[in-house]
């Protein structure tokens, strides 16, 4: 069987909502090779080997299982990113964070300190750290094997000697002034706003999912361990669930009575982003 016959035997065995793009990203990583590939190499024969571990693959895919994880790659802000079920898959709408700070970044001339909070597979952290040449970036997390595929994909992206990663949860162990704060915390509620796909809460890592019986339980103890440092980023900015927009307005006036927090939306029009911005300290 040639790699165009096997994609269209795929494509018929998914039917036609089924996630073809899966498919052609599993044979790629079986061959070795990219996706342009497939299509310039259609007639190729793939060998015995091949074609079964594929189809294996494949009978993973269609139970559920992330094709992310399948192949150990996602893709985020350009970059190739390692993940396994230690840490979230990246999302697309997160790249909304990334590119906020970018926009920031270009609107000041001192090198910025960024730290990641909940960094999970770094893949914020190193983005940041690959596009801003002089920035410090450091990523916090609760979990230390999220650290370790952290440190694997920082070391991947040749960043390692301009990063940093540690243990804490949230703000506990941050004890330094940072001029950006960005969090992207879990915010899957148990029992309200409990919004996750059946893939993600079989085969994705919990903690990293939710958020407590609202999905904001994590952003509670980040506020309030913020408003008690002694120091405020110039910019703070997170990304939330849908339809937590009003319950994140109250959380954080309780803290931060005096300031105005502002929301952002993704591609599908959806508020999935929060600003704040603090005036530099003298």
């Amino acid at each position: 069987m040639n790699i165009q016959e096997l994609l269209q035997k795929a494509r018929i065995n998914t039917g036609p909502e089924g996630d073809h793009l899966g498919s052609e990203l599993l044979l790629a990583f079986v061959l070795d090779k990219n996706r342009e590939y497939l299509l310039a190499h259609g007639d190729e024969d793939v060998s015995a080997p091949m074609l079964d571990n594929f189809e294996k693959l494949f009978s993973r895919m269609i139970a559920g299982e992330p094709v992310a994880y399948l192949i150990n790659k996602k893709e985020f802000y350009g970059l190739d990113f390692f993940v396994d079920r230690r840490v979230l898959i990246p999302r697309p709408e997160t790249e909304h964070l990334v590119e906020k700070i970018l926009e920031f970044s270009t609107q000041t001339p001192s090198a910025l300190k960024i730290l990641d909070v909940g960094t999970g597979s770094g893949c914020i952290a190193v983005s940041l750290a690959r596009n801003i040449a002089s920035a410090q970036v450091a990523g916090v997390d609760i979990s230390d094997e999220a650290l370790e595929v952290a440190r694997l994909n920082a070391d991947r992206h040749g960043l390692t000697s301009r990063m940093r990663f540690f243990s804490s949860n949230l703000l506990t162990a941050v004890d330094e002034p940072f001029d950006i704060v960005v969090a992207n915390l879990p915010y899957i509620g148990e029992k309200r706003f409990s919004f996750v796909s059946k893939s993600a809460y079989d085969y994705e890592p919990h903690v990293a999912l939710f958020g407590g019986d609202d999905g904001l339980g994590l952003y509670v103890k980040f506020f309030e361990q913020l408003s008690q440092k002694s120091w405020r980023p110039r910019l703070l900015l997170g990304e939330f669930g849908f339809l937590q927009r009003d319950e994140l307005v109250a959380l954080f006036q309780k803290f931060f009575p005096d300031d105005k927090i502002r929301f952002e939306q993704d591609y599908a029009h959806i508020d999935r982003m929060f600003v704040v911005e603090w005036p530099p300290t003298v």
